[in-house]
């Protein structure tokens, strides 16, 4: 038994030398035979859609907007029959130049800039009347996405606490063909690893149950499907090229071929 035992070890060890020595009908799963030029470069990462500002709800100042650096404030100063404009942008440390003065606004309302200002010329001026117009910095709006069996597909300004069917008010809403039980939701702005959300608005219709009316976040794309797409993955295989080529515009020129996979 010893003899036949030591029989195949020494052919197995044999076998094992020529494999070492000739390469013959032998391989390493963890060695590659292609040379270091045949590796593939690792692919152009796509960036996540860039963020806004402000909600397209937020865009107008009211009485209650603060004055922030970079805004633009036009004052007009009224002394009897005369008047004088002045244009200034509100510097770092809050302060604007009103002619020869300099006025601190920061954070202040248009209103309280107003009383700032006129306090200051009234030492030059005999009752000055100040009016102050907020101008503000110019600001990106945050937006969503909405795209598939939709009558305006695009881009949406985004307002405040908006939801999947708000956003779908904002595109005139869908075709009679519209399948409403399996709306998506693609979150997150990576979409080689897309997070894939189910909006069933059909039963918010039918029943009145709005908890399957999600809440939207910023960069969200709806799509609206038109036939049933099944489990993500295989959601993901059907509407992704859709939903790239759609946002493409968004994105700066020379990232567009590696979103589409050109």
């Amino acid at each position: 038994m010893r003899q036949l035992i030591s029989r195949h070890l020494i052919g197995l060890l044999g076998a094992g030398s020529i494999c070492a020595i000739a390469f013959i009908g032998c391989h390493n799963p963890a060695s590659s035979s292609l040379p270091p030029s045949a590796i593939s470069p690792p692919g152009t990462v796509v960036p996540p859609l860039p963020k806004g500002d402000v909600y397209a709800d937020e865009t107008v100042p009211t009485a209650e907007t603060p004055v922030e650096t970079g805004d633009t404030l036009e004052v007009v100063i009224r002394r009897g029959a005369g008047e004088e404009k002045f244009s200034s942008v509100v510097r770092e440390n809050g302060k604007i130049s009103v002619g020869f003065m300099e006025v601190d606004v920061g954070g202040m309302t248009a209103a309280v800039a107003e009383a700032r200002v006129q306090e200051a010329a009234i030492p030059y001026m005999k009752q000055p009347r100040v009016q102050v117009l907020l101008k503000k910095k110019l600001l990106k709006v945050k937006r969503v996405f909405v795209f598939g069996d939709v009558k305006k597909p695009g881009m949406v300004p985004m307002s405040r606490h908006m939801t999947v069917m708000q956003a779908l008010a904002a595109v005139d809403m869908y075709h009679e063909t519209a399948l409403m039980e399996e709306v998506r939701v693609i979150r997150g702005g990576d979409l080689s690893k897309p997070n894939m959300l189910m909006a069933d608005l059909a039963r918010a219709f039918t029943y009145g149950d709005m908890t399957r009316n999600l809440a939207l976040e910023e960069n969200d794309i709806v799509f609206v499907p038109r036939q049933h797409l099944g489990d993500a993955s295989e959601a993901g295989k059907m509407i992704m090229p859709i939903i790239s080529a759609g946002i493409a515009p968004f994105y700066p020129a020379f990232i567009i071929p590696a979103l589409l996979g050109r």
